[in-house]
C-alpha cells in the first residue's frame, strides 16, 4: 500500500505542472550512442514545430493555438518548400538544358567544317530513263520560234517576243561562258519589250515592220542613229546575238569544231564589227571557258554529264540544227526590214 500511495502521488504531482514542461522528478531516458533517444527526438521536433505555430499565431485559446490558424501556416510553410524546389529544379533544367545546345552546336560545328560528303546517284531499274523530254527548255525555243513568221511572211512581234523571251531561259543553262551574253540578250529582250508595250496602245504595231515605222515616224531615230531606248535598238542587238547563236549551235550539232573556237569564229563575225575596245575584250574572255561539246549537249540535254550517252548526243544535234533552220529565214526577213527602213545602225558601242 506504501508503494501504491507514492505512485499515485507522483502522478498527482506530473499533472498539476503547466503545458509544455517536463518534470524534473522522473530521469531523462538515457542517450541512444548516436547522439539521443529516438522518442526525446520526436518529442523535441514536435515541441520547436508547436512553439513556431505559436509564436507566428501570437495568441492563445483557451485549449492552446488556434488550429485555423496553424492549419494557414502549415499551408504557407508548405508551399514556400514547393516553391524553393520548383526554383531549383527550373534552374538546374536552364542549366542541364544550356549544356546540351553548347554539345549541339559543337558538335553541329565540327560536322560542318569536316565537310558532306556528296551522296552517291542512285539508280532504280524500275524507272524509266530520262529521254529527251528533258530537252524541255530546247523544245519550249524550238517551238515558240516556228511560229513567229505569219503565212504572209510578216514577222508577228508579240510571238517573236515570247520567243526571246524562251530563249533566255535556255541561255541560262549555258554555264558561266554564255552568262554575259545571256545577260546583254535579257537587257535588249526588255528594251523591246517596253518599246513594244508602248506602241501597242498606240497604234498597234501587231508586226515587227509596223514597229519599227512606228518609232521612225514618231521621231524616235535620227536617219540610221537609232535611239538608244528604241525597240529598234533592242531588236538590232537580239538579232545580231541570234546571228552569233545560230552559227555557234550549228557547229555543236556538227560536232567538228571545239566550241570555244567554233564561238570565237562566230563572235567575229557577227558581235565584234560592232563592239568597241573595251567588248572586244570581254566577251573573247568569257567565251574562252565554254565548256567541251559533251557538257555543253548535257546542259542543252537537261541531264549530267556522266548520264549523256550517244542517243541523248543524237537527240540534242538534231533539235539544234532545226532551231538553226527555223532561224534561218527568220533572221533573213528582219535584216530585209531594217535594210528597207534604213535602220541598220553600225556605230560601235
Amino acid at each position: 500500500m506504501r508503494n501504491l500511495s507514492l505512485v499515485v502521488a507522483a502522478l498527482l504531482l506530473l499533472g498539476d505542472r503547466p503545458r509544455g514542461t517536463t518534470s524534473r522528478l522522473l530521469p531523462r531516458p538515457l542517450p541512444h550512442p548516436r547522439g539521443g533517444s529516438t522518442a526525446v527526438a520526436k518529442n523535441e521536433k514536435k515541441r520547436r514545430r508547436r512553439d513556431a505555430d505559436v509564436e507566428i499565431v501570437g495568441f492563445w485559446t483557451a485549449e492552446g493555438p488556434n488550429p485555423l490558424q496553424v492549419a494557414a501556416n502549415h499551408t504557407a510553410r508548405g508551399l514556400g518548400r514547393v516553391g524553393g524546389k520548383i526554383r531549383r529544379d527550373a534552374a538546374g533544367l536552364g542549366e542541364n538544358a544550356g549544356r546540351e545546345w553548347t554539345k549541339l552546336a559543337s558538335g553541329t560545328r565540327r560536322f560542318v567544317a569536316a565537310g558532306l560528303p556528296r551522296p552517291p546517284r542512285l539508280r532504280l531499274p524500275f524507272l524509266p530513263r530520262r529521254g529527251s523530254a528533258q530537252c524541255r527548255k530546247l523544245d519550249d525555243v524550238c517551238r515558240t520560234f516556228s511560229s513567229v513568221i505569219r503565212s504572209g511572211g510578216e514577222v508577228d512581234t508579240a510571238r517573236l517576243l515570247r520567243a526571246c523571251r524562251a530563249h533566255v531561259v535556255l541561255m541560262k543553262t549555258g554555264g558561266s561562258s554564255l552568262r554575259l551574253v545571256a545577260r546583254d540578250y535579257e537587257g535588249n529582250v526588255k528594251k523591246a519589250e517596253r518599246a513594244y508595250r508602248a506602241s501597242r496602245k498606240e497604234s498597234g504595231c501587231a508586226s515587227l515592220a509596223s514597229l519599227l515605222e512606228s518609232e521612225r515616224e514618231r521621231g524616235a531615230h535620227r536617219g540610221s542613229e537609232l535611239g538608244e531606248r528604241s525597240g529598234a535598238m533592242g531588236l538590232l542587238w537580239i538579232r545580231r546575238s541570234l546571228q552569233f547563236q545560230s552559227e555557234l549551235y550549228a557547229s555543236l550539232a556538227r560536232g567538228e569544231v571545239r566550241p570555244r573556237d567554233a564561238a570565237r569564229e562566230a563572235y567575229d563575225r557577227h558581235l565584234s564589227p560592232y563592239h568597241g575596245w573595251a567588248l572586244r575584250r570581254v566577251f573573247p574572255a568569257s567565251l574562252s571557258a565554254m565548256p567541251e561539246r559533251e557538257a555543253f549537249l548535257a546542259k542543252f540535254a537537261g541531264v549530267e554529264a556522266d548520264e549523256l550517252d550517244d542517243e541523248r548526243v543524237r537527240t540534242v544535234a538534231k533539235k539544234l540544227r532545226s532551231l538553226v533552220a527555223t532561224w534561218d529565214p527568220l533572221l533573213g526577213a528582219w535584216r530585209g526590214e531594217y535594210e528597207r527602213l534604213g535602220l541598220e545602225d553600225t556605230r560601235r558601242v
